[in-house]
């Protein structure tokens, strides 16, 4: 199942993606919650799979809507620093021993094919593709071998940074919060179309040319890991995103930089989820 948020910025309705169409599911069961974080802490999943089962409801074109991210605005987004082989290498540091914790401000996500926007105050801005996790349920002190039961299922994301500003205030928190700098989606993809998180291909291209290129499988702390460490330290609420780490290739650390400027485009894949296609303002 491929759930999205459709509609005006701020006025998004749930969906369901169906064979190219957006399935406006309030029009096939007035019941359901018209959210996305409704259906998750409903644990509404099998109710929305009867309507779309139904026929019944109103069915748009996904080309003449504007799709915002799965979950519009979370209650808090944790993110996981230095979580990819490849990109300690690039860095030459030594791996973490523990997950490395962050985090981003809510109010930074925006739609898959949204603007991204520079902020005149950043001169150093960079991209980063990232499997997220998207909790279902609360989670408390879980256990590795329990996380999944957590998880309602994955999206894309693009985890935008001013360098200049994480560098600067030698922390990550505002130079990963300026407003669009989190691209999610397109679809929220339930768990059970993902049969292991750890394998998935990861990509960016910029203007056309790709700059990160990786799998899951070169994560250093895996998806329970990530979750049971993260639930000892803070509840997770349904609705709550995880982003799991970016890999090598991330503009600040080429040779020359590669930083985003106005009239770029963006591309991010995850593998079995889709692609976010962002132009830079």
């Amino acid at each position: 199942m491929r759930l999205v948020s459709f509609g005006e910025k701020g006025s998004e309705r749930v969906g369901v993606a169906v064979d190219g169409d957006i399935l406006d599911l309030v029009t096939a069961d007035v019941s359901l919650p018209d959210s996305v974080v409704g259906i998750l802490e409903q644990d509404a999943f099998d109710a929305v799979a009867r309507a779309v089962e139904s026929g019944r409801g109103t069915r748009i074109s996904e080309e003449g809507v504007r799709l915002g991210a799965p979950i519009t605005r979370p209650s808090k987004i944790v993110c996981v620093g230095l979580n990819y082989h490849d990109h300690a290498a690039e860095q030459n540091v030594s791996l973490p021993e523990h997950p490395l914790l962050f985090s981003k401000a809510s109010s930074s996500v925006i739609g898959p094919y949204d603007e991204v926007v520079l902020p005149e105050e950043c001169k150093q801005v960079d991209y980063e593709v990232e499997l997220a996790l998207v909790i279902g349920c609360q989670a408390t002190r879980v256990t590795e071998a329990d996380a999944y039961g957590y998880i309602a299922g994955y999206t894309v994301a693009n985890d935008v940074t001013g360098r200049d500003i994480q560098f600067r205030q030698r922390q990550w928190h505002q130079g990963k919060s300026y407003d669009t700098f989190c691209p999610a989606g397109p679809y929220l993809v339930t768990k059970d179309e993902i049969p292991d998180p750890n394998t998935l291909d990861v990509r960016l291209m910029l203007n056309g040319e790709t700059m990160q290129d990786s799998n899951t499988d070169n994560l250093i702390f895996n998806v329970p890991t990530m979750i049971s460490s993260i639930s000892h330290a803070m509840t997770l609420f349904p609705g709550d995103i995880i982003l799991t780490g970016t890999p090598a290739g991330v503009g600040i650390f080429r040779d020359p930089k590669v930083l985003l400027k106005a009239g770029d485009y963006m591309e991010t894949y995850v593998a079995g989820i889709g692609t976010l296609k962002n132009n830079v303002k």
